[in-house]
Parts: C-alpha cells; sequence; structure tokens
C-alpha cells in the first residue's frame, strides 16, 4: 500500500479491502474473504473484531428494497429553525424518532436541518410533513419529493 494512503486512513491495505469487501457482500464467509486476502479465517475474525472494537465497523446490516416493502415515497427536507445550538440538536433528535425517517443531519447554509425519509405514499409524505412543522421551534421547511433514484448507498470509499 502506499505510504499516503494508510496515513490518510490509518488502515493497512488488506483491512481497506476488507471492509470493501464487507460493503459490497455482507454475506461473504469468513473462508471466502480470506482467499481474497490472502488470510486465513481466523486472521479475517480477527481483523473484523479489531476493526468493530475501534468503531470503524458497525453493526451487520441488510438492506431493505424500499419498493418492495412499500415505501417507495423518498422525502429530501430541509428545515429552518427559529432556535440555534443545543435546541437545533433536541428538534433533530425530533425528527428522527419520526417513523420512516432514515437520516437527519445538522447542516451549514440557509436551512439547519436535512433529513431524508421513506414513505408509502403522497398522503403519508405529507403527514410526515405536518408532523414535523408542528414540532416546536420549526420556521419552515423546503422539501423535495425526487422522482427517479439513480444511485442510493451508504457505502464509504476509502478511496477518495
Amino acid at each position: 500500500m502506499k505510504e499516503s494512503t494508510k496515513w490518510r486512513t490509518g488502515l493497512d491495505q488488506k483491512s481497506e479491502r476488507l471492509l470493501a469487501a464487507l460493503q459490497s457482500n455482507g454475506e461473504l464467509s469468513l473462508a471466502e474473504i480470506g482467499k481474497m486476502l490472502g488470510l486465513s479465517k481466523m486472521a479475517v475474525s480477527n481483523r473484523i473484531r479489531r476493526l468493530k472494537g475501534a468503531g470503524i465497523l458497525e453493526g451487520s446490516h441488510y438492506k431493505v428494497n424500499p419498493q418492495k416493502v412499500g415505501q417507495e415515497y423518498l422525502v429530501v427536507s430541509q428545515a429552518s429553525c427559529e432556535a440555534s445550538g443545543p435546541e437545533q440538536q433536541k428538534i433533530a433528535a425530533q425528527i428522527a424518532r419520526i417513523p420512516g425517517v432514515q437520516s437527519v443531519y445538522l447542516t451549514f447554509g440557509p436551512f439547519d436541518i436535512l433529513f431524508i425519509a421513506r414513505r408509502r405514499d403522497m398522503k403519508s409524505a405529507r403527514d410526515l410533513l405536518y408532523d414535523v412543522t408542528r414540532i416546536q421551534g420549526i420556521r419552515n421547511t423546503q422539501t423535495t419529493i425526487p422522482h427517479t433514484v439513480i444511485k442510493e448507498t451508504l457505502d464509504i470509499s476509502l478511496e477518495a
């Protein structure tokens, strides 16, 4: 591995390749990953344990296809708050507890909070936005409803 890559990520090349393999297919066996990396099953298991211990790997998840479970309506919204600082975090935490909300971010710029949600249909999306606007401290929202998803991932690129 190039020295600059290790300095940037703090991981050696095999750990980076392990992370890439786990992100691309969480069902690979330790033996399959070991074969890809030139490591034993035990060495792969130990690396995974260390990556979890360091907080680099979190949990183990399957991606559910939203269309197949009736959650195909994607909502991307920004909210402005009347309050600032810790009060914005409290408002964001309230948004995060609303069913269907997948991601909530505090942001710099003209809006204070960005959130992404999945809902069944337009009525359900409207109800979500009504719930958000009823939260004390929300000034206004601006919402976009994407019509086609080109790419949606939680994978982290270790190359960029």
